[in-house]
């Protein structure tokens, strides 16, 4: 018998109007993929022109960067072999999550932990467009 406490997280969509009060609803907006995954969390989005974009960390057998895309910020799609992060994946790392997606002078980063949560440091991956 597991003794040990169950936890589960996930994202939800929360408003507020001026930063201090929040509505909340209950929405959860990135679902598990399957009953391996626990921890859905670490979340960043951008607005593009033509919709929203979210990249977070979730944890299953490993942890990984997961991506999703939504038109109107409140209902997304789980896209996570869409992200452009499955080659970040090799090699030796368990473990790579925490991402930071940021736009200068007309590319797109990403900053992110390795194994450890960044025990060593962090990577830097560009966005590479064709």
């Amino acid at each position: 018998m597991n003794t040990n406490p169950e936890h589960k997280y996930h994202i939800k969509y929360v408003e507020s109007y001026d930063g201090i009060n929040w509505q909340r609803d209950g929405l959860v907006v990135i679902v598990f993929a399957n009953d391996q995954e626990f921890v859905i969390s670490r979340s960043l989005v951008i607005h593009d022109r033509d919709r929203w974009r979210m990249w977070y960390s979730f944890l299953g057998q490993f942890c990984r960067i997961g991506y999703a895309e939504s038109e109107n910020g409140r209902q997304w799609k789980r896209l996570d072999s869409q992200g452009g992060t499955d080659f970040l994946t090799n090699g030796d790392s368990k473990m790579i999550e925490s991402p930071f997606v940021f736009d200068h002078k007309g590319k797109r980063y990403m900053l992110y932990n390795d194994n450890g949560y960044g025990k060593t440091g962090f990577s830097l991956a560009v966005l590479e467009q064709g």
